[in-house]
């Protein structure tokens, strides 16, 4: 404003709104008190952020990183530090409780004529204390009760000051209107799972960080009792025990477990399920029970140690059991062990296998591996392998192949492309263009190639080429390619 004059205003309300959108939720918030017209536009924000990220001052989390250096060396300096980390989070507990109060009580009744509050979203993040639960609990009562939002995100952060320490936060389930309003629910951290059973409206839950005391039962639960559930997210959740999903009547199509120290998965009966995504860490066992309608897979082995059976070298076969036939996408990523293992094929043809990419193919490894998953998918189109840079040198024995697998021969692969291609990967390469019959373009890139993946199940190769192709190496890769292929194929090196 210039002397008195509210120039702000006079801007058309499309251009307040595209200014409104790039601003944060307490941004843009604050800007009402600046012109007439913006409260009106405020009220129109698709998506609420109230987070105490936003208000903790910058030296807290470089405080909490050196108290955990510190601890328990220097007594006096640990003290000092969690002076400091307490009085930040009392100070950022008190700026968000006013906050929000002020924010429910001026919200009270239209700002102008009949202009009403609306939002889709709600993401909360707050410190869990005995009493500021209370506002947070308004406040999503009012979102979905009032302001129509349908995707709620709550996480609860344990405060590090004994005085502050509180129970988790329960989440308050008995408002009716979260249970017929709520689409999509995101629960983190310091947080307990309400019953779910009467969520009729609830078709996504991800559950994140939950606290190691979760009883396995809850995560079980959430199978059967929320039978409108079709997107079930486990983000790095603890139960150091065997989870068996047993949900015949349940409607989920995605299941996410990424981090989780499950010890055994069963998926024993999930009759929907269309897409999973695992990342293995301490898990011993992937169980495929009764699951006909999966077709996407990505499997992620991270594990760093694994306790493997002696004589026992089936590191895919011994850890994935039952893979059903159904599938026609599959992902497998080793970005943990770093030891070589010769996989035996699947135990079940994987029939319906139209696209594999193995990606994060450690260096040491023979590049050979994917070819018994070739030879068992008998409709495989497309064969994509990543092969990180690394200056590991392989430690692998000579491979040969067996009379029968010599005579074997696929006729359904397409295209086959290569990440990270380098000399020793030329026998690998002649023996996929003498065997598929049906070959019709080979991809090769060298040195920093990488895969962009698109969500979890889809994924392009994309090289960033730094030593181009000497003239030697490139004219021994068109000869393997001329002397095993009859039809034309089109090479594409990079």
């Amino acid at each position: 404003m210039a002397g008195g004059e509210d120039r702000l205003s006079a801007l058309p309300d499309d251009l307040i709104r595209l200014i409104v959108g790039r601003l944060d939720t307490r941004t843009a918030l604050s800007t009402a008190v600046l012109a007439r017209r913006w409260a009106h536009i405020t009220s129109d924000l698709a998506e609420l952020d109230f987070t105490v990220s936003d208000i903790l001052p910058t030296e807290y989390d470089r405080t909490v990183a050196l108290r955990r250096r510190n601890m328990p060396r220097d007594t006096f300096l640990a003290e000092m530090l969690d002076c400091l980390m307490a009085r930040c989070e009392i100070d950022t507990i008190t700026a968000f409780v006013d906050g929000i109060t002020g924010f429910l009580e001026a919200d009270g009744g239209p700002a102008d004529g009949d202009a009403r509050r609306r939002a889709k979203t709600l993401r909360l993040e707050f410190f869990q204390t005995h009493d500021g639960g209370c506002v947070v609990d308004r406040l999503i009562a009012a979102a979905v009760g009032a302001w129509g939002v349908e995707d709620l995100e709550v996480v609860a952060r344990q405060a590090s000051c004994d005085v502050l320490q509180a129970p988790p936060y329960r989440f308050p389930h008995d408002h009716d209107c979260l249970k017929d309003g709520l689409r999509s629910l995101t629960l983190g951290n310091y947080c307990t799972l309400p019953p779910l059973h009467s969520y009729g409206a609830l078709t996504t839950l991800v559950l994140r960080d939950m606290a190691a005391s979760t009883p396995l039962g809850v995560y079980q639960r959430v199978f059967t009792e929320c039978t409108r559930l079709q997107v079930l997210r486990l983000i790095s959740c603890c139960a150091h025990d065997c989870v068996v999903v047993d949900a015949p009547c349940s409607e989920i199509r995605e299941l996410s477990l990424d981090q989780c120290n499950f010890m055994e998965v069963e998926l024993r009966h999930l009759p929907m399920l269309v897409r999973l995504a695992c990342c293995l860490t301490n898990t011993t066992k992937l169980v495929f029970g009764s699951v006909p309608s999966l077709m996407h897979t990505n499997l992620t082995f991270a594990a760093e140690s694994l306790i493997v059976p002696k004589g026992c070298w089936d590191y895919f076969g011994h850890y994935t059991i039952g893979m059903p036939p159904t599938m026609t996408n599959l992902v497998l990523r080793f970005t943990g062990l770093r030891r070589w293992m010769l996989p035996a094929p699947p135990a079940k043809p994987l029939l319906n296998l139209k696209k594999l990419l193995v990606a994060d193919l450690p260096a040491n490894w023979d590049i050979t591996w994917p070819r018994r998953l070739l030879l068992a998918a008998p409709s495989l189109e497309v064969l994509h392998i990543h092969v990180p840079c690394s200056e590991e040198e392989p430690n692998y024995g000579s491979m040969r192949l067996s009379s029968l697998e010599a005579l074997q021969r696929h006729h359904h692969l397409k295209e086959l492309a290569i990440t990270g291609f380098l000399q020793r990967h030329r026998w690998f390469l002649k023996y996929v263009v003498n065997v598929c019959t049906s070959l019709q373009r080979v991809i090769l890139l060298k040195d920093d190639g990488h895969v962009r993946y698109n969500e979890l199940w889809d994924w392009e190769m994309v090289g960033q080429q730094a030593c181009p192709w000497s003239n030697d190496d490139e004219m021994v890769v068109r000869r393997i390619i001329q002397s095993g292929c009859k039809p034309l194929v089109e090479l594409s090196m990079g």
